[in-house]
């Protein structure tokens, strides 16, 4: 397809003197142009330059131009013509497809990438979508439709996802494309009987991009056993799994690391508070634990009184301390409670400061101040309530004070909110 014509002669004539003198010996015979240039280095790297340009027929280039076909003879043409059918078919924009175009080597024709786009399409991928996954994914287009991609998508429907859930496992996990049909099945028929749903399995993929990464002999089977071994039951796995899916994703010494932190704070095995536990304590940091502790201090706690309130409570060991500032202020300057009181009930300090406490405290004392009588009832017991509840007893039955109920309606929504 290529021709190289004949290169012209450089020189026309004997070359001129360098001016280092005339020839000292006029009878020997002067030496050609021809072999002059032959022996000359640079001639010989010119040619040699010259003869890896590529130059192509004209009816070749009008054939190659108007069917869009790659080769990789020239760099530059296929690139440009890859960004502008990234442009063009995937609707990336063209600083993506500029970038997108260099991963993806040589292209012969439009076909390939069509028929995966193709197989996208016909699974109910929308413009949008094929665009996030190309995007992220340039390399799929070089897959090939029914040897691989196509596959993939049977063994999917197979597990019982619908096209709405392929979607969304495709483009929330690229291990769903790019690991073997049969790694990918075991792994996720794994999943499904741990979760128990291809809903709540689907969730997890979108919220954990990595989920599907780990591998099952050398990270998932053994943790499943480590905390099997700790009493863990299958349910209550479970359970813990459709939250905090890390727990049998982490390598296996960090895992024991963290059941030996949670049996050193004092909650045993066979605890009901241990798979809480279990999950606060891989979550936080010992540089963190040790922040709270102090926080509590500062209000008059002892270290036990924290342990103490921590096994009761895990979760408050993950509350911001900016948060936790503002509601020991709130329950010990404003609403009088004793911090030995709310050591002793530290759910108190999980419920929404603006949504539940504050809400409900100033209409129990407002109602109090107008006289109303309301028998000891303490803060711990009326802010569990749930809100209908609360609502019934607080609200509704004394309408003759408007202002009190306007300001409870005035609080933000959603009051249930811890």
């Amino acid at each position: 397809r290529y021709f190289r014509p004949k290169p012209a002669p450089l020189y026309a004539a004997t070359p001129p003197s360098l001016g280092f003198g005339e020839d000292k010996e006029p009878k020997k015979k002067k030496k050609t142009t021809t072999a002059l240039m032959k022996r000359s280095p640079y001639f010989s790297l010119l040619s040699k330059a010259l003869a890896f340009i590529p130059r192509r027929r004209p009816a070749d280039a009008v054939h190659f131009l108007a069917s869009h076909s790659y080769s990789a003879a020239s760099g530059a043409p296929q690139s440009s013509l890859m960004a502008e059918y990234l442009v063009s078919s995937c609707g990336l924009d063209p600083d993506q497809a500029a970038k997108a175009s260099k991963l993806l080597g040589r292209i012969e024709s439009r076909h390939q990438p069509d028929s995966v786009l193709g197989l996208f399409k016909s699974y109910g991928f929308d413009n949008t979508q094929v665009k996030d996954v190309i995007s992220a994914n340039p390399r799929w287009l070089l897959l090939d439709v029914e040897k691989t991609l196509a596959p993939r998508f049977r063994a999917l429907q197979d597990l019982g996802f619908s096209c709405s859930d392929i979607t969304h496992l495709v483009r929330s996990n690229k291990h769903v494309i790019n690991h073997k049909s049969e790694t990918i099945v075991s792994k996720i028929q794994l999943w499904q009987r741990l979760v128990g749903s291809n809903d709540f399995f689907v969730k997890l993929c979108k919220r954990h991009r990595w989920f599907l990464g780990a591998s099952i002999e050398k990270r998932i089977r053994p943790n499943i056993e480590i905390l099997r071994d700790c009493g863990i039951t299958d349910q209550k796995l479970s359970m813990i799994l459709r939250r905090h899916p890390y727990l049998i994703i982490q390598k296996a010494e960090a895992l024991k690391a963290s059941i030996s932190r949670v049996e050193n704070l004092g909650v045993a095995r066979t605890s009901g508070m241990f798979p809480q536990t279990l999950k606060v304590v891989h979550m936080i940091t010992e540089k963190n634990f040790k922040a709270h502790l102090e926080f509590f201090k500062g209000f008059g706690w002892s270290e036990d009184d924290f342990l103490a309130a921590f096994r009761k409570c895990p979760t408050l060991a993950g509350v911001s301390l900016k948060s936790l500032q503002r509601k020991m202020e709130f329950l010990v300057n404003e609403a009088g409670c004793a911090p030995s009181y709310l050591a002793l009930r530290p759910l108190i300090l999980l419920m929404s400061l603006e949504k539940r406490l504050i809400p409900r405290h100033r209409i129990v004392t407002g109602l109090k101040s107008r006289g109303v009588c309301i028998s000891n009832l303490s803060i711990s017991t009326y802010v569990k309530y749930p809100e209908k509840r609360f609502v019934e007893k607080f609200v509704d039955c004394y309408k003759e004070y408007p202002e009190l109920i306007e300001l409870y309606n005035a609080a933000p929504k959603h009051r249930t909110s811890l």
